[in-house]
This record gives C-alpha cells, structure tokens and sequence, in this order.
C-alpha cells in the first residue's frame, strides 16, 4: 500500500496483517455503543445529534445517523465542512463563530446544509444576520447558556433579549437554547456528578422558562456529553443530546467518567521494532499515534507486555518474567482518549472478526478553523 493511498487495499485483510501503526473500530462494539445511545436517548424522548470532533470521519458519522440520529455536532465550520461534502447535510456547529472569514463560510455552507450555530453575542449575531440575508440564506441560531463551565454562554436571565432579537432580525431563525456541562464530564463520583448535571440541566431550565416569560418558545434545548448524558437526557431540560464520543469508547469515558454499558471500539495496533534491551521491548507507535494527555494507553494483547512510556515515535514496553516478544510481532492498545488519538492518523480500519471490513478516512483531522 502507498503511503499516499486511501487504504482500500487492506479490505479483506486480517488486523494482524496490517502496516503499523494502525488505528481501527470494532464494528461489533461500535455498533452496540451506538445502539445503546440511542436507546437511552429514545427512552428519555430526546433525539441524539452526536458530536464527531473524536471521530472526524464522515462514513462514521452515516453510521451513526443510521442508528437513528437526527444530524451530527461539530466544533469548527472546517469540521462541518468535510461532513457536507461526505454528505451529511444537518449540522449544528456547538460553538460561536466569530469573525468575517469564518461567517463568510458558514454562510456558503448554508448553500448546501442545515446549519445551526451556538451566539452569546449581539455584534456576532447581527454579524450572522447581515452575511446570511446578504447571501440569500439562513442559519439557525441556539443561544447558549452558561450552565456551569464558565466558558461561553450568557446567563439565563440574559437570554430573552437576545433571543427576541434573532427574532427580529433577517438571515437568522431562533431554533432555541444551547447549554453544554463540560464541568461536569470529569467528575468520577456519580454521586456528585448527577447533582452537578441537574444543577446544570436546572441553569437550562431557567433559561427556558425566561424565554416562555417573554413569549419566546425554545423548541430545542441541546446539551451533554458523554460524560453524563444517560443522567442529562432524564431531567427534562433538554431536547437534544449531543454526545459523541461514547460510540468510540476510551479509557477516558470508561474510568475516568464512568460511562455505563458501553464497550471499548478504538484499538490501535502497532509492532514491536526492537527487543535490544533486557525485559524491554521498543513499538513503533508514539505520542504522534496516541494521544496521553489524559494517560497513557493500555495493551491488551499480547498478555504480559506493559506500556511504561511514549516517545515521539516509539512505545517502551516492560514485559513480565516469561513473556517474550519479537520484532515484527504485533501489541494492541486501548487509546486513552480518542480524542486525541483519532486526529492523528490519516485513517480509520472498520473491522469485524479480526478482518477489516471498511477504511474510513479521518477526513476532519486538523480542520481547526
């Protein structure tokens, strides 16, 4: 395979076979992530819009509409414009887009998508209008809500002012609010992170009841993370959850954030290059392969190697008494955080049974404006 080919070759392949590094998806466990997502999501009578900044494929995010999604979260317009051309063609930008580079974008976009965008400024909104009716266009707007992450988002007593005026002006429609916890995906104790999801969901709530006061529906509330969404989609504030990243699952969600019933489905295959020094072995996949911010990836096979470290371009494996490896040989590993695993590599190995069934490319890596 060429460096610069798009991997279609490896189709019919074995795991095992593959050049290294190689990042896949179990297509049983992903399947089933995305199943019970959506089944959380339906019980709940909200509907599922998963953000993709983990995933950052638009064959991956098809698969997730077609396990019943309504439209796809993205983080930048760069994002939402790769997914256009996969052809997804309903997308909400979780995020304020500041500055006429960026609008003028955006408003091409709305050419050829549903587009919906985060505002928690005036000048930014009367910005959107102008360029939208300028173009012949529209964008819907969700007024973000500062909920507790004191990151973006105005408080809710601000919000009917701004709401009415999106009302008012032309090249815009008021979908409703927006309010995302982040502040709350890291909290291990469930405990507490179910009173700081309700304290958040109870901001949202507000917000929609000062909008009602006004006379201004918010038919859509969006908001949670993977983190707490099977706890925000039950308190009634919101409509949309916008949770992604579970259907990738990590370490990250599975023992930092205690996501239930989800499945590992982001492996990533590497092969050992040198077995030089004594009960060490060197791979070659490093922290430009995986991500460790968050901590290191773990192996689960073979049985009896360690990760102990990441250079730029190797891994540094302990092996237990007995265990012996050789070059050539091949270690797999659970990222620790696919969101910062998956937009370091060119492309994702859809697999089933060992075999690769599918390459999807990780075509939104790097698009951060």
């Amino acid at each position: 395979m060429s460096i610069d080919g798009d991997g279609d070759g490896d189709i019919g392949r074995a795991v095992r076979e593959l050049d290294t590094p190689a990042l896949w998806v179990d297509l049983d466990a992903l399947d089933a992530n995305i199943a019970t997502m959506m089944r959380v999501c339906s019980e709940a009578g909200v509907d599922w819009r998963p953000h993709i900044k983990a995933s950052k494929s638009p064959p991956l995010a098809k698969r997730l509409i077609a396990g019943g999604a309504v439209g796809i979260t993205c983080a930048k317009v760069g994002e939402a414009e790769v997914m256009t051309d996969g052809g997804i063609d309903d997308i909400l930008i979780a995020n304020e887009v500041i500055g006429p580079q960026k609008i003028a974008r955006l408003v091409a976009l709305a050419r050829r998508a549903t587009l919906c965008v985060a505002v928690d400024d005036e000048r930014n909104l009367r910005e959107l209008s102008a360029a939208s009716e300028h173009a012949g266009v529209n964008v819907d707007v969700l007024v973000d809500l500062n909920v507790g992450l004191a990151r973006c988002g105005i408080p809710p007593g601000e919000a009917p002012a701004l709401a009415q005026l999106v009302l008012d002006l032309p090249g815009v429609t008021l979908r409703g609010l927006m309010g995302y916890e982040g502040h709350v995906m890291g909290i291990s104790d469930l405990e507490e992170k179910d009173a700081a999801s309700h304290v958040a969901a109870d901001i949202l709530a507000a917000g929609t009841a000062a909008l009602a006061a006004a006379g201004i529906e918010a038919r859509v509330r969006s908001g949670g993370g993977t983190g707490n969404y099977w706890l925000a989609a039950q308190f009634g504030a919101l409509t949309e959850i916008q949770a992604g990243g579970g259907v990738l699952m990590d370490l990250t969600y599975m023992e930092s954030m205690h996501v239930p019933g989800h499945r590992f489905a982001l492996f990533l295959t590497e092969q050992v290059v040198s077995t030089a020094t004594l009960r060490r072995a060197a791979g070659d996949a490093g922290w430009k392969a995986m991500g460790q911010h968050t901590g290191r990836p773990r192996v689960i096979e073979p049985p009896g190697v360690h990760l102990r470290g990441l250079n730029a371009e190797h891994s540094i494996f302990e092996l237990d008494e007995g265990t012996a490896v050789a070059p050539g040989d091949r270690v797999t590993l659970v990222p620790h955080y696919s969101d910062s695993t998956v937009l370091l590599h060119r492309r994702m190995y859809a697999v089933r049974d060992g075999v690769v069934e599918d390459v999807w490319p990780v075509a939104a890596a790097g698009m951060l404006q």
